[in-house]
């Protein structure tokens, strides 16, 4: 077990790098608040590049903050097989990263980057509608106007400071993701509170055996930075990836901008290498190498609420999702504030829905407060949905989007199912 204020180097990030090196054989790495001559009075840490996790290692906060440096265009933590450029990650096992007391992973002042693969920078970002009146130079001056510009106007840009930097990517990528794992068993991440993260808060891919675990969320889709609110998107909380199984999620809470928890096995029919950009994928999308599934999920315990989007979101596009339960999700949105949906089943626009893309699924134990409860876009098969009560008397319980969307589903007889 070794201290990382006993490795100090000229930067944080170095001082990280040194422990590393020099950790036991026991692989704990201990993370106090800082202690150090340079700048002596600042306490946190202040990182300008993701702290690699190499097999083997346990990583223990105690009651410490981890902050991005306006420099850094990278993850708090990514395992160490994985990033720019490395084609085919390599399984490692036992990585952990575990909070004791107040611990917290919080973005930079000034992100460089800020959203998923599909946002363009920009710099200012602007969140109010009269401030993308007067500053997006994206929308056309004839629909700016209250009553024309629409949705995307505000949601396909997200803000970044290296917006029009030459030699610098316009888009959002898995290094915004605040932690990422890849092919990595035997994992877990617990009792860690991530304050606006640059993109997802914890991303795993083809990650097994495995638990995250009391992990609180603070994002809501902008923040005022100079003055002015700007937009960040794609704040989602936890992400399970394609070929994810045998994980626990549980006791999550407070508030993401997009999805809090959610199981997304798009797999791309375009062969993307690992370690590319433009895109959320580390790892290389080749699905003749690597499953494209997620299986053998639970997800209990998660009292939070989205800005835009889902509590929970489960969305096989060419892709399956089979052996999940999920027990105890409450919508903590606000009485004045709506969103989508509490849980969503499905997603056409991702890719094909497989019709037995949703199987063995048990939902329980669920409080909704959106426009609709349960939202069954795609297909459900061979699954239970029970003890569901929906706060909003003006929405449906549960809405079936397609026709032929239901194949042995039971409902609990409180349940009323709009089809």
């Amino acid at each position: 077990m070794i201290n990382v204020n006993d490795h100090i180097g000229k930067t944080d990030s170095e001082t990280f790098e040194n422990a590393m090196k020099n950790k036991g054989a026991d692989g704990i790495v201990i993370v106090p608040p800082r202690v150090s001559d340079i700048e002596p009075d600042r306490k946190f840490w202040l990182i300008d590049r993701a702290i690699l996790l190499e097999e083997n290692t346990t990583i223990i906060m105690q009651n410490s903050t981890i902050k991005l440096s306006d420099n850094c265009r990278d993850n708090f933590f990514r395992s160490a097989n994985c990033g720019l450029g490395i084609p085919f990650p390599e399984r490692i096992h036992n990585i952990h990263i575990k909070g004791e007391g107040l611990c917290t992973l919080v973005g930079a002042d000034h992100p460089r980057a800020v959203g998923d693969s599909s946002k363009i920078l920009a710099n200012p970002c602007p969140y109010e509608v009269d401030d993308l009146i007067a500053l997006a130079d994206w929308i056309p001056p004839e629909r700016k106007t209250h009553e024309t510009m629409d949705f995307w106007d505000r949601h396909n840009h997200s803000y970044g400071t290296d917006a029009g930097k030459e030699g610098e990517s316009q888009y959002g990528d898995w290094r915004g993701i605040g932690v990422l794992f890849a092919n990595v068993e035997d994992f877990s991440i617990s009792n860690i509170r991530i304050v606006e993260s640059h993109g997802w808060g914890i991303s795993l891919e083809e990650c097994a055996k495995g638990r995250i675990e009391k992990i609180d969320f603070d994002a809501c889709m902008s923040k005022v930075i100079d003055g002015l609110r700007n937009n960040m998107e794609n704040q989602d909380g936890i992400d399970l990836r394609n070929g994810c199984h045998d994980i626990i999620i549980s006791d999550i809470t407070g508030k993401t901008g997009d999805d809090v928890v959610a199981l997304t096995a798009i797999a791309d029919p375009d062969y993307l290498p690992g370690g590319s950009l433009r895109t959320t994928h580390v790892m290389h999308n080749d699905w003749t190498k690597r499953d494209r599934n997620i299986h053998n999920i639970i997800i209990k315990n998660v009292m939070a609420t989205s800005d835009l989007c889902f509590i929970v979101r489960l969305l096989p596009a060419n892709a399956k999702i089979w052996n999940v339960v999920i027990d105890g999700i409450v919508d903590t949105t606000p009485d004045d504030r709506t969103h989508g949906a509490t849980i969503l089943f499905g997603d056409d626009g991702y890719g094909k829905n497989p019709e037995d893309g949703l199987r063995y699924i048990t939902l329980s134990n669920v409080v909704c407060k959106a426009e609709c409860g349960i939202d069954i876009s795609g297909y459900l098969k061979d699954s239970i949905i029970t003890n569901i009560i929906n706060k909003n008397p003006n929405a449906p319980t549960v809405i079936v989007r397609k026709e032929n969307g239901l194949c042995n589903v039971k409902f609990g007889e409180e349940i009323k199912v709009l089809n």
